[in-house]
């Protein structure tokens, strides 16, 4: 239980909005429900399907940008709410359309109202939080708390999605409105958040009364910042083997019992989240953002890289292994992510600079299992391990670098994070 005092001391609203996104996570399957009930419900075949998914996955960049926006001008808070009530009256909105095709396009609105919400839980955990080992344990409990939500949700929706699916949509539509109403009545953002959010030590929370400046202005002025951002791709690429190259590993050197011997690996990952998260976090606390992030990246290194002994040695246990390996460096790299553009950006900026980032993120989704299938098709399957493992030790490197060009800045110019944000 000691492991849990890493989590005390937060504010009361940050409580309430992970419980709410916890809560709000349990209905996050949605992109998986797309291809569930148009496969098992209506019987159409995989490939009309997929279009439906892929319009989903790609309706979600333009969603995150969107919502990234309208959080710095309308408010954090007020897109959340109005991104989940949007979303639950979709989903509910199927079970009047059910057996329909009008359900795939519903479906896919909701994936587009919730990318909306998803910088806006980012950007408003950094407005209420003031200091960096604060934010550090708040995105680790909402991390840990989402990742509760998914295990949860499907495995109960198992039971009723093919035979009483409308009792699925009401029940996903119910929980997104209890998530929401938690975040209206018990998530407050008064005067004396502002308040300490402008007296913080990050400087750039201090030009919030200015006009906001157009974000492609900021990112050239911040060009450490654009730098991290374009080089996070690299992480959204290399955890998408997790779903794409590694359910192949699984049937290549498993034969028919590769999709059970997957369930597995997801089983080992889900239940590493749970157990892991709070471990990690208790102790990389006095490692920075960057850090965090570069040890992740050889965490990811290692464990998918560990996948090329396959070839030779065909043994679960290093697939088990390998799990344990990049979970390390998911909950590493995840729960840090969005602490390096925290305390670099104004308050003003937040919710489009973390658009921008999940932006990236669904690009390194949708570009991952192409580029990845071009290995796979040039070489054998075991060699493309390796190459996940010199990109993992590339995008490690890049932290580092960039670690070390703001601590050498930072002796010459005292503070460079002030001065970029001062530059704002």
């Amino acid at each position: 239980m000691s492991l849990f005092k890493t989590y005390a001391g937060l504010s009361r609203d940050i409580y309430y909005l992970c419980l709410a996104r916890t809560i709000n996570s349990t209905g996050d399957f949605v992109f998986s429900l797309i291809t569930l009930v148009l496969t098992l419900q209506m019987g159409m075949n995989v490939v009309s399907a997929g279009i439906f998914v892929s319009m989903a996955a790609l309706i979600s960049g333009p969603g995150v940008l969107l919502g990234g926006y309208l959080s710095d001008v309308m408010g954090k808070k007020t897109i959340i709410v109005i991104g989940q009530l949007l979303s639950a009256i979709m989903i509910i909105s199927c079970s009047f359309w059910s057996g329909t095709i009008t359900v795939g396009y519903l479906l896919i609105a909701v994936m587009f109202f919730i990318s909306i919400t998803r910088p806006a839980y980012n950007a408003l955990i950094i407005q209420l939080c003031t200091e960096e080992k604060e934010r550090k344990s708040a995105f680790s409990l909402m991390y840990l708390g989402a990742n509760l939500g998914i295990a949860i949700g499907p495995l109960i929706a198992g039971f009723f999605i093919k035979d009483h699916v409308n009792i699925v949509f009401i029940s996903i539509g119910t929980v997104f409105l209890i998530s929401t109403f938690i975040i209206i009545n018990q998530v407050k953002i008064g005067t004396r958040k502002e308040l300490a959010s402008t007296n913080s030590e990050h400087a750039g929370q201090q030009q919030s009364s200015q006009p906001p400046s157009p974000l492609f202005r900021l990112l050239l002025k911040n060009p450490l910042v654009a730098f991290f951002i374009v080089v996070s791709f690299l992480n959204y690429f290399i955890y998408m083997q997790y779903s794409f190259s590694l359910p192949l590993q699984m049937n290549h050197s498993f034969g028919e019992n590769g999709a059970a011997y997957y369930g597995s690996v997801m089983t080992i990952n889900a239940i590493s989240v749970i157990i892991l998260t709070t471990v990690i976090l208790s102790a990389t606390r006095k490692l920075t953002a960057l850090n965090s992030i570069a040890t992740g990246a050889l965490f990811y290194g290692i464990g998918f890289g560990a996948l090329n002994l396959l070839g030779t040695f065909p043994h679960f246990s290093i697939v088990a292994l390998s799990t344990v390996l990049w979970t390390i460096g998911e909950i590493l790299v995840q729960t840090n992510i969005n602490l390096y553009i925290a305390s670099r950006v104004p308050d003003t900026h937040q919710g489009r600079f973390n658009g921008l980032l999940l932006f990236v993120g669904c690009l390194g989704y949708t570009l991952s299992p192409y580029l990845t299938g071009i290995f796979i098709k040039s070489m054998d399957m075991e060699s493309v391990w390796i190459i996940i493992l010199a990109v993992s030790l590339f995008y490690a490197l890049s932290m580092i670098i960039l670690w070390y060009i703001e601590k050498s800045s930072t002796r010459r110019n005292e503070m460079k994070p002030l001065d970029h944000s001062k530059s704002i």
